[in-house]
């Protein structure tokens, strides 16, 4: 009797906790969507959703345990030992007992949702909510667009590469919301490009990266797309091969040369007058 009555009493304890969690969820999910600011409206919305989840778990374990003080075991009955036979004595048998292996999995590590960092969280500054059924996909890699669609659909690019273009497809995007694009190269932060969506609801835009030749080293790329703080889409490409030697711009310098002597302006030699040739006199005649 005293197991019976601590047992009702945990059913009690666990229905009375799930009714309260059920009651504080509903109301955290009736109070964040009425919030207008993005951030309080997930927490709020998060909290409501653990906590009914929890009130549900809680409640079927009170279900449970309830069911089965209605429905106890009934010991089945023992059955009265056979007396042996005079006529036929059993012949001994040997048995073999087996045991069960055990086979143990070995589960692999969970994927790390990606996130927003903290230093570019704080640099959202779009005050539009984003519908939450935006959605990223189709990302295509590519190093060249006609008519705003990729050239190709490769996942292996070799130096020399000037410019990459992460083409993607997108729904249900709200004009003016926050939007994020981080490339990754072996998991380092290497650009970003973060600010209000300026394009259609539906469609498909690129996300361009353009740095020197000589920085496009061999490796493991990815970009992961955000729209607001929530990750929507990751895509992923590698480079190999070296990338070319940055080139030396010549540099002009300029020398004086000295400067030629001026030669003096010849002078005009004053050049003499020929004398006037004296005239004869005629001599008159004695």
């Amino acid at each position: 009797m005293d197991l019976f009555s601590r047992t009702n009493l945990l059913i009690v304890a666990f229905a009375a906790v799930s009714f309260f969690l059920l009651i504080a969820g509903v109301r955290a999910l009736r109070l964040g969507s009425r919030t207008i600011y993005f951030r309080h409206r997930r927490q709020r919305v998060l909290a409501g959703w653990w906590m009914t989840g929890a009130g549900l778990l809680l409640a079927m374990v009170a279900l449970f345990m309830f069911r089965a003080l209605e429905n106890p075991l009934e010991t089945a009955p023992t059955a009265a030992p056979a007396l042996p036979s005079a006529t036929a004595a059993p012949s001994p048998t040997s048995t073999a007992t087996l045991r069960p292996t055990r086979v143990v999995t070995q589960t692999p590590n969970a994927t790390p949702t990606p996130h927003l960092p903290l230093s570019l969280e704080i640099m959202v500054v779009s005050s539009v909510t984003p519908q939450i059924s935006a959605t990223i996909g189709e990302i295509v890699f590519s190093e060249a667009l006609q008519d705003n669609f990729p050239v190709g659909n490769r996942t292996e690019f070799f130096n020399p590469i000037r410019r990459m273009y992460a083409s993607f497809y997108h729904t249900h995007m709200t004009f003016g919301s926050q939007f994020t694009t981080l490339w990754f190269r072996n998991g380092e932060l290497v650009y970003f490009q973060s600010g209000p969506w300026q394009f259609g609801g539906r469609g498909r835009e690129a996300s361009l990266w353009e740095p020197a030749p000589q920085e496009w080293f061999p490796g493991e790329y990815e970009v992961q797309f955000f729209v607001g703080t929530e990750w929507k889409a990751t895509g992923q490409f590698k480079v190999k091969g070296e990338p070319p030697l940055p080139t030396s711009t010549p540099t002009l310098t300029f020398t004086a040369s000295p400067s030629e002597t001026p030669t003096a302006a010849p002078t005009a030699t004053p050049s003499k007058t020929p004398s006037a040739t004296p005239s004869v006199t005629p001599t008159p005649a004695n």
